[in-house]
């Protein structure tokens, strides 16, 4: 890999009229993105005029790219061809106009020259995961490291690269690509320095609204660099910042952290260590020594184990048209899950703007290659001013603040066959009670849904017949034994604080709400069926107003994987549909959260549940039938191993979901609907 190189390339949005690619340098360099077919042939180049569009500096030392190549306009066919291996190269321009390619050996399968890729008429394979903790992936049960399961994916394109029926066409990251809360000491100790060398400063962030550059000062402002390892959870306490992670002892404060993160999750880059010794992080600093040398020997294994699977990770990402979308983690644990949250953290200054530079970094590393005509110029340039401002000056750091939380483009559709929406369902949501779970999208994030299905319909053969593929990060369809523990221990929490003494006591102490906020964060309940309202919503929409009759949720979030399938009817509509689930990459369950999951599974076993409401006019009452799907080669339904999905689809219609789980495998058929 060239030493200029921070990060990438990652194939990204990739149709027949554009292919992006994404990559990270430490300087700025006149790159130009070069498409060819077998023979060498040029198809079509990025144009080089348009480099300072695609071209951001988000750092001293750090440059992101979103390099657009459109197909040649001087061939008769103005498209880049379906079915067909694509390749693809960087060239680097010098100040001679000499073009000199970027050594990408590394990256290019068997005797091609160059990383490759196809776009399908039809997909037949896709993949999609989510869940990628860098030192989660341990299997308590067995005491060993498990590879992060992303690089499963390289593995079937090693063996599938030259065969366009078998080879994955797309991956799907649904959530938690990093985990910004839950980092290893050790991690944190190498992206905290990192972090300095790629901004060319030690980031400082807001303590306080009322400061501006001219009398900004010590006690208005925190400086991460000051603060010990493994002591983060208790400066987030301390400046009320309203975060709820109970894993957040190093969390990321600074743009420049998280973005270390992500060119370590990305990148590959030689020299980015994690600091494995005990002596040498002992030296740079630490708070709660035992607790911190505790986490650290949890720690260490696996994210070794994670650490060597990085070079098979990038080179899968480069060979696969790569889609995202954000998920709590990516942020901070629980982000935004319920009105309260969302109150305290925004009214926090502190707690404010490390939300801001999640999205900013998201952004930049994540959101900008799902589809780049999402994002306009004010908004890129919003993020620019910021990161680029050395004096703190308060209209530029309020106007980012407003503009990474209020920013509504986050979602995505790919026009596929089947065709794809990816849904932002963590910043749309609508919070009628501050303290209940919370809508998961709100009515202007349903009529986005209907405008992309509308967007999709336009110039293409969709009929009832089609199954489209949407992306939820949470599944729609959960495993219905867990979610309904949820519910139960929630209606009970909501009933013990309706009684007179514990309201009087929430108000008399200042914690209105106190038990249903707390009984909210600790189950995570923010499933979609944790507000019938909004479940109710979304299948609605999907139903009757865009008139899908069968559809495919793809989603993770949970650490388990399973595979649903469920029947929805409301008045004269019914949505025939399948929750293919798949989590998570790396972060497994312990041995407890197992046993618990496989005797939930046994409860379950070959039973269809049925949730309804129970409106009492007729025409009000809607049903949905759900019935997990036995997987073929093990009696269970429930699969809480770490893995990467494989779907796999026949006419446009999906046939079959396996996670891929390393040396072994768990396939889930999908028996056909009729509709």
């Amino acid at each position: 890999m060239t030493t200029k190189l921070l990060a990438g390339p990652i194939l990204r949005r990739t149709t027949t009229r554009r292919v992006c690619v994404w990559l990270a340098t430490a300087e700025p360099l006149l790159l130009q993105l070069t498409i060819t077919d077998d023979n060498g042939s040029i198809l079509g180049k990025s144009n080089l005029q348009n480099i300072t569009q695609q071209r951001l500096q988000v750092g001293k030392n750090l440059w992101v790219y979103l390099l657009q190549a459109l197909p040649d306009a001087d061939v008769n066919n103005p498209y880049f061809a379906l079915d067909t291996l694509i390749y693809y190269r960087l060239d680097e321009i010098d100040e001679y106009a000499n073009s000199i390619p970027l050594d990408l050996a590394d990256l290019a399968y068997g005797s091609y020259p160059y990383p490759s890729f196809f776009i399908p008429t039809q997909l037949k394979q896709l993949l999609h995961g989510s869940c990628r903790k860098p030192h989660g992936g341990f299997n308590s049960a067995n005491q060993i490291a498990m590879p992060d399961a992303l690089s499963h994916g390289q593995v079937l394109l090693e063996n599938t690269y030259d065969n366009l029926a078998l080879r994955p066409a797309i991956l799907l990251l649904t959530g938690d690509q990093i985990y910004a809360d839950d980092v290893a000491i050790s991690l944190l100790a190498m992206l905290r320095q990192q972090s300095v060398v790629i901004t060319g400063k030690q980031e400082t962030l807001p303590l306080s609204d009322s400061f501006n550059a001219l009398n900004a000062s010590e006690n208005t402002r925190l400086d991460p660099g000051t603060l010990l390892l493994h002591g983060r959870k208790e400066t987030l306490t301390t400046h009320n910042t309203g975060f709820s992670s109970s894993e957040s002892e190093n969390h990321l404060f600074t743009f420049g952290e998280f973005a270390a993160h992500y060119l370590y999750a990305f990148g590959n880059q030689p020299g980015w260590e994690p600091v494995w010794d005990w002596h040498e992080l002992e030296s740079i600093g630490l708070t709660n020594q035992k607790e911190a040398k505790t986490a650290w020997e949890a720690q260490r294994t696996p994210l070794m184990s994670y650490h060597k699977t990085l070079p098979m990770v990038r080179k899968l990402m480069a060979n696969i048209a790569t889609y995202m979308i954000f998920d709590d983690h990516d942020v901070t644990d629980d982000w935004n899950i319920n009105g309260n949250w969302y109150d305290n953290v925004r009214n926090s200054p502190l707690g404010r703007r490390i939300v801001s530079n999640a999205l900013a970094s998201y952004w930049a590393f994540q959101g900008w290659g799902n589809d780049p005509d999402n994002f306009d110029k004010d908004f890129i340039l919003t993020i620019s001013q910021h990161l680029n401002d050395d004096a703190n000056d308060a209209d530029i750091s309020n106007r980012y603040d407003l503009h990474t939380w209020k920013n509504r483009g986050w979602g995505f559709s790919i026009a596929t066959e089947p065709p794809i929406i990816v849904m932002d369902s963590r910043t749309q949501r609508q919070y009628e009670n501050k303290y209940y779970p919370a809508q998961l999208l709100d009515r202007y994030a349903l009529d986005w849904l209907r405008v992309e299905w509308a967007k999709l319909k336009t110039g293409q053969n969709i009929d009832q017949n089609s199954c489209p593929i949407i992306v939820a990060t949470t599944p729609v369809i959960g495993f219905s034994t867990i979610e309904f523990v949820q519910q139960l221990a929630l209606w009970l929490a909501g009933l013990i604080e309706s009684w007179p003494m514990i309201t009087a006591i929430e108000e008399f102490t200042g914690h209105k709400g106190f038990l249903i906020n707390w009984m909210v964060n600790t189950l995570d309940a923010e499933s979609w069926s944790a507000n019938k309202d909004g479940f109710f919503n979304l299948m609605d929409v999907l139903s009757r107003r865009m008139g899908i009759k069968r559809c495919l949720f793809l989603s993770g979030d949970v650490h388990y994987a399973f595979t649903a399938e469920a029947e929805f009817k409301y008045q004269n509509n019914s949505l025939r549909c399948y929750q293919l689930t798949s989590s998570a990459l790396s972060n497994e369950p312990d041995v407890k959260q197992s046993k618990l999951l496989n005797d939930a599974d046994k409860l379950t076993h070959d039973i269809k549940i049925t949730h309804r409401n129970w409106a009492l006019l007729p025409q009000n009452r809607w049903s949905i039938k759900v019935q997990l799907v036995e997987a073929e080669n093990t009696e269970s339904h429930v699969i809480p191993v770490c893995n990467l999905g494989l779907v796999e689809f026949k006419n446009a219609l999906p046939t079959s979901h396996t996670l891929l789980t390393g040396d072994n495998y768990v396939m889930f058929p999908l028996p056909e609907q009729e509709i």
